[in-house]
């Protein structure tokens, strides 16, 4: 998606179409002289140094003029052994250059200090490439390539069947996200209301990116979307969700930002949720060991698994209630069922050491108590520890 930005990032086209004097105190000189062009299809070696002008809020830059035509799709970049590059394309307005698009580390894959940048030209005229370095101190040669930008070949979606993995490529050839500009594979499958679902998706290649959504006429609507969420540091990503509708579902498998390589793309099936089992009794001073895990009972607010624990109380009976786990952030509410109905008393986020709970209530009543062990976040699993300590006289 190409933003244009007008101001601050604006100069004098004039600057750019002359050889500038170094920087003033009043801002760019300039004298006369012409910005050599670049064609699409060329490469060209150029050199940075302490003759070159300065300014755009980074350090010594080249200009180069081009001329381009609505709807081409371009790709820019450059690269440089001795400095950290930042590549920015400019639109000509007269004496003035708008921000078209910029890069600093997109010919890297994120990583390193070339630039790259695949645009598509927005309106036909005379725009500008400048190549510079990305800090004041960076000098030192460095090549500038222009190319059209490769024309995708990927075709329609392909379909995707639960508990059938399948192996993909992305390609320099694939089609371009217009919401980050990256490479993408597409996949749809049918799906029901209320249906569960886990989408994973691997790669030794690239930093993997899922999206899941709906096709809206030519638009894609995305529904949900993870980077990182197979656990560990690794760059895998998974998805689990409730679908809401009946219908078709679009997953897109790309990188995040800058990659191309192979993948593996793997939908399965959840089971259903069961309801809330029947609560297990719970006595003071006594560790109770659980476990959160996909075949819990789930809260409607927040998608949250929760255990129910019984507890026989009196009034006037001042309870510590801890939930402690190694694994997530845990959520203890303690209530009472009356006539089928939950009625909380009280409920504690942390209190405890981290993201453990400690939960302080004094009972207003005797009778059966029910304790809530429950999870902060949506979808959270593990194990953990509930301990009951009263106040009660034995």
């Amino acid at each position: 998606m190409i933003m244009m930005q007008r101001g601050a990032a604006g100069i004098a086209a004039a600057c750019l179409m002359a050889a500038c004097a170094p920087p003033s105190a009043g801002g760019l000189q300039m004298q006369p002289g012409t910005a050599p062009p670049i064609r699409v299809g060329q490469t060209v070696q150029g050199s940075l140094a302490d003759t070159n002008p300065a300014g755009l809020e980074r350090g010594r830059f080249d200009a180069y003029r081009f001329d381009a035509t609505a709807g081409q799709q371009l790709v820019a970049t450059m690269e440089s052994d001795t400095f950290d590059t930042y590549l920015t394309l400019g639109r000509l307005y007269g004496p003035v250059m708008d921000v078209v698009d910029s890069d600093d580390d997109g010919g890297s894959g994120g990583d390193g200090t070339n630039s790259r940048m695949r645009f598509t030209v927005p309106a036909t005229g005379a725009y500008v490439l400048i190549a510079q370095s990305f800090t004041e101190e960076g000098r030192g040669a460095y090549t500038l390539s222009l190319a059209q930008a490769p024309v995708p070949t990927t075709g329609a979606s392909q379909a995707i069947t639960p508990g059938q993995p399948v192996t993909g490529q992305i390609a320099a050839t694939d089609n371009v996200s217009d919401e980050d500009d990256a490479f993408y594979d597409a996949y749809t499958f049918t799906g029901r209301a209320g249906q569960r679902i886990a989408i994973t998706l691997e790669s030794g290649d690239f930093d993997t990116f899922l999206r899941v959504g709906r096709m809206e006429g030519a638009n894609f609507e995305e529904l949900e979307s993870d980077d990182d969420g197979a656990g560990g540091e690794g760059t895998n990503s998974m998805l689990r969700m409730t679908l809401e509708e009946d219908g078709q579902y679009v997953i897109r498998v790309s990188p995040l930002g800058e990659g191309t390589g192979a993948y593996t793309l793997r939908l399965e099936e959840r089971a259903a949720v069961r309801g809330p089992q029947p609560a297990q009794p719970l006595q003071a001073g006594v560790r109770a060991q659980g476990v959160l895990d996909e075949d819990d009972a789930v809260l409607e607010a927040d998608n949250s698994y929760y255990d129910l624990w019984s507890y026989q109380g009196r009034e006037g009976e001042a309870l510590k209630i801890q939930m402690m786990s190694d694994d997530f952030d845990t959520y203890v509410a303690i209530g009472r069922m009356v006539n089928g109905t939950w009625e909380e008393v009280a409920s504690m986020d942390d209190g405890g050491e981290g993201t453990n709970t400690l939960l302080e209530v004094t009972l207003p009543a005797t009778g059966e108590y029910v304790i809530r062990a429950n999870s902060f976040g949506a979808e959270e699993t593990g194990d953990y520890t509930l301990l009951v300590e009263t106040s009660r006289s034995r």
